[in-house]
């Protein structure tokens, strides 16, 4: 089990059983007491649980940064499928990569599940992504400047368009508000519409992260158009036709 998957089962059953022992902690997770020792500082550590005498409660809800942004609805919806998407995602992340990594509910997760061991360079205008990144002591991370949207969780503004266009990524990953053939990704931001702009034409690669609810909708205004995608990284929840227009604009595809 890994280790963003016991932290989910643990914050689970502790919210459903209000305190949790060792002995059932041990249980739940399959782990080494060592293991489950260090799985408990961290979640302590993000004031998600609270150690007691013999087991864990749950934190009071006293939260502030980052990680508990993570967990909003958004963050929340299709999650078991997002998580898969990210697993698979991992195939196309190879050691020296240089990457510019979107800000996402799917794309930090995307993040979360990097080799630590895996040498490369990530660039982002995630808060979300650099958080997911923080013990990952290999990953060379660039963090874009601009103006922080703590609710959205990202960076925008015209310094990162400027910032991007002295940088060379050789893949983009990114999730989508909406996809179609018509006007392939779509987001509901408009000024970071400028940041995929920016990026296209110097990267070999364009990976899209999405669950299947986003195929089909359109959002705002077009990031990257569909003939620019390169790979797509989906769930088995989507139309199964969709399959026939992958392979019409040569996209490769995994379903988690």
């Amino acid at each position: 089990m890994l280790p963003i998957h016991r932290y989910d089962a643990i914050l689970s059953a502790v919210k459903k059983g209000k305190f949790l022992t060792l002995e059932e902690l041990l249980d739940l997770t399959g782990s080494s007491l060592s293991t489950l020792r260090r799985d408990l500082s961290h979640l302590e550590e993000e004031g998600m649980i609270k150690k007691t005498m013999g087991g864990i409660s749950l934190a009071e809800k006293e939260h502030s940064g980052v990680l508990p942004d993570m967990w909003t609805d958004r963050q929340s919806a299709h999650l078991e499928e997002k998580k898969q998407i990210a697993l698979q995602a991992q195939q196309f992340i190879e050691i020296d990569d240089i990457i510019l990594l979107f800000n996402g509910t799917t794309t930090s997760l995307v993040a979360e599940y990097i080799d630590p061991e895996k040498s490369l360079t990530v660039i982002t205008n995630g808060l979300d992504v650099v958080y997911a990144l923080r013990r990952k002591k290999k990953v060379k991370l660039i963090l874009l400047g601009g103006i922080v949207s703590f609710d959205q969780q990202y960076i925008l503004g015209p310094s990162v368009v400027a910032m991007l266009e002295n940088l060379h990524p050789s893949k983009i990953i990114t999730g989508a508000a909406g996809i179609t053939e018509q006007q392939g990704i779509t987001n509901l931001d408009f000024i970071g519409s400028e940041y995929y702009k920016a990026t296209l034409e110097k990267a070999g690669e364009v990976i899209v992260v999405a669950d299947h609810s986003k195929f089909g909708k359109t959002a705002l205004i077009q990031a990257v158009p569909f003939d620019r995608i390169t790979t797509i990284v989906s769930d088995k929840g989507i139309d199964p036709a969709m399959a026939a227009v992958f392979e019409k604009h040569n996209i490769e595809y995994v379903l988690a």
